[in-house]
């Protein structure tokens, strides 16, 4: 959800920053309108845009995950214990504080149109070019809203509002301008942390009085005579933000947009942009969904039986076997791998393979043949680049736990070993991320092959979390 915030904003920014820079200042007031309120809607619809790409991957080996809370597959295997889980309140309170501020915009909407709504109810009205004018006794100058022309009752008994004043309004309620800032008022209750939509408000009305204008102009030519009657009226003003009505800060730009010449070809031109700035949206503010597609592969993944032998071991061995682990394990319950002393080690080792199949199954410390270095296999630069996702994936390089954006230091040549490996549902990472991408530079390879090649040990030990019995590899 906070992602989705962030694009809505972004988003909005982007938009709202192009029709300051390209398109206000230029005489096509109709497609701006359209531009305004299309481009506000979008900045909505396209962070929920979904594009889903899939990458191939090496093949992951099910015999070699246990339970992925281990966090390497090579020689010795570390355990991840997943930390006591606490109650978060700050979502709780986020939601509240929202709620109380949606709220608070919400009761300001309903009051503002009351109270331009009790006007039309208590307040004399007369029919007027397929709106109804309303008549009051307050010290106003005329504003619309939805069909009601808004006029002081004195002034129109007496002639005194100029008929291109009431074309002007007239002209605002006929192409429904309300209807906009309706809309603006309405995603400002339950978007009001979206600093730009006040930008938009403002670009809205604006280009609301270039249109009405522009209809006054249309009819009555003399354009000086009506900047001169726009100056006069605009040092009066009205209290209804949700209405149309004259305003003193916004007059000079309305005045000089009467006398600016149209150019077609640059307007054409402006228009233009408009694709690559809605491609460059769509491109930033997205979703993109990567999903992994496992390589096929004609080779299976040799499985190394553990010796175990047909009588298997004494009660007496079985609990000196239990006794050792008891003596490392954690306030969990699990015994530690690192904790055990070479001597402890050999010890478990010669008892473990003593054990018969049975007697091994049952054992959550288990010992299995240490396998030859991994070959070197080079990731491709297409997955490079769908691994710097952090959503999905998270990045371990030479045995350590970095961040995805690290990657764009890399290159895919710059690694010696990949391999990818599925999180379950009860690793302590899932949820932050769902695959495990271990990576070894060159360096880093050399090393692990090294050592891996040196080890003194023919088994390693394999500690599981739970305590569910094995199933052993038979030999044949």
């Amino acid at each position: 959800m906070t992602t989705y915030i962030i694009k809505i904003v972004l988003c909005s920014a982007v938009f709202i920053f192009t029709y300051k820079l390209l398109l206000e200042k230029e005489k096509m007031h109709n497609f701006n309108r359209g531009y305004l309120l299309l481009s506000l809607l979008l900045s909505f619809v396209i962070p929920l845009i979904t594009f889903n790409y899939s990458t191939p991957t090496l093949p992951i080996s099910d015999n070699e995950i246990l339970q992925t809370n281990f966090i390497k597959d090579y020689n010795t295997t570390v355990q991840e214990v997943s930390a006591i889980e606490k109650t978060d309140y700050t979502f709780l309170v986020l939601t509240i504080l929202y709620g109380l501020i949606s709220t608070f915009f919400f009761l300001r909407f309903i009051v503002n149109l009351n109270k331009i709504l009790s006007k039309t109810r208590n307040t004399k009205t007369i029919p007027f070019n397929n709106s109804q004018i309303v008549l009051s006794d307050e010290a106003l100058s005329p504003h619309s809203f939805l069909n009601y022309l808004f006029v002081n009752n004195q002034e129109y008994v007496s002639g005194g509002i100029e008929k291109e004043i009431l074309l002007h309004e007239c002209a605002h309620i006929q192409q429904r301008h309300s209807y906009d800032i309706l809309l603006i008022e309405i995603l400002q209750i339950v978007c009001w942390f979206n600093p730009f939509l006040l930008m938009y408000k403002k670009a809205v009305q604006l280009n609301h009085e270039f249109l009405a204008d522009e209809a006054v102009i249309n009819t009555y030519p003399n354009v000086a005579s009506y900047q001169y009657l726009l100056i006069e009226k605009a040092s009066k003003s009205n209290t209804y933000n949700l209405s149309s009505s004259f305003n003193y800060l916004i007059t000079k730009q309305r005045l000089i947009m009467m006398t600016k010449s149209k150019s077609p070809q640059k307007a054409l031109f402006k228009q233009l942009v408009i694709i690559p700035v809605l491609a460059i949206a769509v491109f930033a503010f997205s979703t993109k969904s990567f999903s992994q597609e496992k390589a096929s592969s004609t080779s299976k993944v040799k499985q190394i039986a553990v010796p175990a032998t047909q009588d298997g071991v004494s009660q007496a061995l079985l609990d000196e076997y239990e006794q050792i682990l008891n003596s490392k394990k954690n306030k969990k319950g699990i015994p530690l791998i690192y904790k055990f002393t070479e001597a402890e080690r050999k010890r478990l080792e010669t008892i473990f393979l003593s054990m018969n199949e049975e007697q091994q199954a049952k054992q959550r410390v288990i010992f299995r043949p240490s396998l030859p270095p991994s070959p070197k296999s080079v990731p491709t630069q297409e997955q490079i680049e769908a691994w710097k996702n952090d959503k999905i994936y998270g990045i371990w390089i030479d045995d350590k736990r970095v961040s995805n954006a690290v990657l764009n230091q890399y290159k895919n040549t710059d690694f010696s070993y990949e391999s990818v490996s599925k999180l379950e549902k009860n690793a302590i990472n899932y949820g932050k991320h769902y695959y495990q991408i271990s990576l070894m530079t060159h360096a880093g390879y050399e090393k692990y092959y090294q050592e891996t090649m040196a080890s003194k040990h023919l088994y390693h030990m394999v500690v599981f979390i739970d305590s569910k019995p094995r199933k052993m590899i038979k030999k044949s």
